[in-house]
């Protein structure tokens, strides 16, 4: 089990039995609280305990953007805490809250732990890489399969997060082309072409003007034959960020838009292959 998961796992557990406990001990609370309502007990209970059921899906999913907006909340809950904490608006005994200081040291450590957790999401063992793989079975010949993919000029024609691809220089291993999206322009080198296998590109990331928060990144495209007129068809793409902190804040937004404009340019290969 990787570091998200287990991360997922505990602050599920911590947090539905914190919020059980809650709710069944809420009259003693009232006792240490000095209040005389159990209400806020009971509200409190419940939406903590909602809010780990909510979690379980994500232990076997890790949806990163979900998991994102889990560590936001705990963080909410913090700032919310320590607000309280600070201004005492009220009135209830210094043990209640110095049970309110007690719960924050659980949740912290969670926000800590799920954050390195998310950072780790996606990246190549011993490395700072990110990886992310699609695939997608097609009902086409390997050599059709590979015209298609490898029309290198027409490549925004499918993939929406480019609006335009030029030919520099070269062909094959050793080219040269410049991609652009929308005022943003880039330069790939291919450093790799075997025809109907394989082909890679490599983005030149050091340029002072370009735009994206990218050390380095490269992208691959395969097809292989699984038989007779079925060819899988791979994208791999391998990235590292500029700084550590873009793992955890940016690459679940990115992992999700980025996963839907490659579904659509498998789909529009799919389309263009089986009609």
């Amino acid at each position: 089990m990787n570091t998200s998961k287990k991360a997922t796992l505990f602050n599920t557990i911590a947090t539905f039995a914190s919020g059980m406990a809650i709710l069944l001990f809420n009259k003693k609370l009232m006792s240490i609280f000095e209040i005389e309502n159990n209400t806020p007990f009971l509200v409190i209970g419940s939406i903590i305990t909602f809010f780990s059921l909510t979690m379980l899906i994500e232990i076997k999913k890790q949806r990163s953007l979900a998991i994102l907006w889990i560590i936001i909340q705990d963080i909410l809950f913090v700032i919310a805490s320590i607000i309280v904490l600070i201004v005492r608006p009220f009135e209830i005994s210094n043990t209640g809250y110095l049970l309110i200081e007690l719960f924050l040291i659980p949740i912290i450590f969670f926000i800590i732990y799920q954050s390195i957790g998310l950072a780790r999401m996606d990246r190549k063992p011993g490395t700072k890489t990110k990886l992310m793989v699609f695939k997608r079975k097609v009902k086409a010949t390997k050599k059709d399969a590979w015209n298609i993919i490898s029309d290198i000029e027409n490549y925004h024609k499918v993939a929406s997060n480019i609006d335009g691809v030029k030919i520099i220089s070269g062909d094959g291993k050793g080219m040269v082309r410049s991609c652009s999206h929308g005022k943003d322009s880039w330069f790939e080198t291919c450093t790799l072409w075997e025809v109907e296998k394989e082909y890679a590109f490599v983005v030149d990331t050091k340029a002072p003007d370009y735009p994206y928060p990218f050390k380095s990144l490269m992208g691959i495209w395969k097809v292989d034959s699984i038989e007779q007129n079925i060819t899988e068809i791979t994208m791999i793409f391998e990235f590292e960020y500029t700084k550590g902190f873009q793992s955890i804040i940016l690459h679940p937004l990115l992992k999700t838009k980025f996963t839907k404009v490659c579904i659509e340019i498998m789909d529009k290969w799919q389309a263009a292959l089986e009609q």
